[in-house]
């Protein structure tokens, strides 16, 4: 699993995965912290993310184990809202405390 940031959404009126309702968003890969690193992805939501949250995301061939996904063309999945990630003892990020 990957860190993440919600940036944005993206929009797609024809499409082939044949997810009913779902939601793509264009995420940015961060760190522990919640720093961007730069790299985006889209990724199909999962759990109803915002823009500004991290979230958790899964890749590969465990996008497609899901009943929304099975046999469906994924590669990217939010699979989670990261609420706080503690390092070494200190929290290092909380939500509602980030950028």
């Amino acid at each position: 699993m990957n860190l993440a940031r919600v940036r944005g959404t993206v929009v797609a009126t024809k499409r082939s995965d044949k997810v009913d309702g779902a939601n793509w968003l264009l995420v940015e890969e961060c760190d522990q912290t919640g720093k961007g690193r730069g790299e985006y992805l889209v990724a199909l939501d999962m759990v109803g993310a915002d823009r500004g949250q991290m979230v958790l995301l899964t890749q590969g061939s465990s996008c497609r184990w899901t009943t929304r996904t099975d046999d469906r063309p994924m590669d990217t999945l939010v699979v989670a809202i990261v609420d706080e990630i503690d390092q070494a003892a200190a929290t290092v990020y909380a939500q509602g405390r980030e950028e």
